[in-house]
């Protein structure tokens, strides 16, 4: 079967991008070469590998599952099943970590690693620790942190249980919100193939923010900022929750480039 062929049979399918995306990994060339190529036929021995990859894709695997790659902040992140895509609206808490720490980061739920490895790409200088609950994203965590030649303190923790009494300037959390009754909006491949460790926020998806502040009131641990993504539509409770559970903070919420509702900055109101 001829390149050009099969991007056309993906492109009804309205699968162009990520066929796109695996055919150049199979090949080994850029997409861009996959147009110049376009009437040579596709190598035998990589048929059957073509033939795996399409039906995966067509059920909704992520790309980025087949090619054990994804993009983030301008750098190239491995990624499997056991930890989620990397999304590109995700690297404003990246922006916002390096524009707000002095000192020392606290990453909560770090997955692949993506936020706490671009943070120390970007400024050597900070002190990074990076925690998540699930040591099977650990093992993710760490091969990118050697792959990128940085060095990420990691931490096996469910949220703050392990971590270090220490002075952090800013805790950064990336924590599941998805809830199981309200503000449950997930794509059907998402819900089929990314990690639901990942993605379960409890019932209104904010949960583990709710007794990640009670522990920070609880052990009394003190951030300069404290950082975080949410929903779309999660916006106004994010806000009440965090009015209500730590008023020594001001709150602002920021939008993402589609103008929804996505990160939230807790600065530690001063005396």
């Amino acid at each position: 079967m001829i390149l050009g062929r099969v991007l056309a049979l993906a492109q009804k399918e309205h699968l162009r991008t990520e066929m796109e995306v695996f055919l150049a990994h199979l090949l080994g060339c850029s997409r861009l070469d996959l147009l110049v190529r376009s009437e040579e036929e596709v190598p035998v021995e990589k048929l059957a590998e073509l033939q795996k990859g399409w039906i995966r894709l067509q059920d909704g695997l992520p790309v980025a599952y087949l090619t054990h790659e994804k993009e983030f902040y301008g750098v190239n992140f491995y990624v499997d099943e056991r930890v989620l895509v990397p999304r590109p609206e995700t690297e404003q808490l990246v922006d916002l970590v390096l524009k707000h720490a002095k000192k020392s980061v606290l990453e909560l739920g770090t997955g692949s690693g993506a936020i706490a490895c671009s943070v120390k790409k970007g400024r050597p200088e900070l002190e990074v620790t990076a925690t998540d609950i699930s040591a099977e994203a650990l093992a993710i965590a760490s091969k990118n942190c050697v792959q990128l030649g940085v060095g990420v303190d990691l931490i096996q923790s469910d949220l703050l249980r392990e971590v270090p009494e220490r002075d952090f300037d800013v805790l950064v959390a990336n924590l599941p919100y998805i809830g199981t009754q309200t503000h449950n909006f997930i794509a059907d491949n998402v819900d089929r193939h990314e990690p639901h460790l990942a993605l379960d926020g409890g019932s209104d998806g904010l949960e583990l923010y709710s007794r990640l502040f009670d522990e920070i009131l609880s052990q009394k641990r003190d951030f300069k900022f404290i950082l975080g993504e949410i929903g779309f539509s999660q916006g106004v409770d994010i806000q009440k929750l965090c009015m209500e559970k730590l008023p020594a903070y001001r709150f602002t919420l920021l939008q993402d480039l589609q103008g929804l509702d996505r990160h939230f900055v807790l600065e530690r109101i001063e005396f």
